[in-house]
């Protein structure tokens, strides 16, 4: 079984989808490119990311919900982090620990986004 995709709901969409095309590669896929109301983005893998304007105020996500992605190594975790940071977006320190190299950051909407790479990873 293959994630076929991940619905975002947040305030802002096209501030969202502009950070994940900046940030990780995401084009868009739908033909309405300035629409306020969704964004359809690709991942190089065939991965869909729809993000959506959040219908109500309360509709918040969990504390703790977060979208994660993988890097082969340490060193584009670390380039990401440089990256976001002379961005002046909301970033964490460098993270190493038994799951291996971390970063998070805050997306537009308040999405929490981890970067990371296993343990051992060079």
């Amino acid at each position: 079984m293959k994630l076929n995709h991940l619905d975002l709901q947040v305030p802002d969409v096209q501030a969202t989808a502009r950070f994940f095309t900046r940030y990780f590669g995401f084009t868009s896929h739908a033909k309405n490119h300035d629409s306020p109301a969704i964004a359809i983005l690709g991942g190089t893998d065939g991965f869909v990311l729809v993000i959506q304007r959040r219908k109500r105020d309360s509709d918040v996500f969990p504390e703790d919900f977060h979208v994660g992605f993988l890097q082969d190594s340490e060193a584009p975790v670390l380039a990401f982090h440089e990256r976001v940071k002379a961005d002046g977006l909301e970033v964490s320190d460098v993270i190493r620990n038994n799951r291996g190299t971390l970063v998070y950051c805050r997306a537009p909407g308040g999405i929490l986004v981890e970067v990371s790479c296993r343990p051992g990873a060079v």
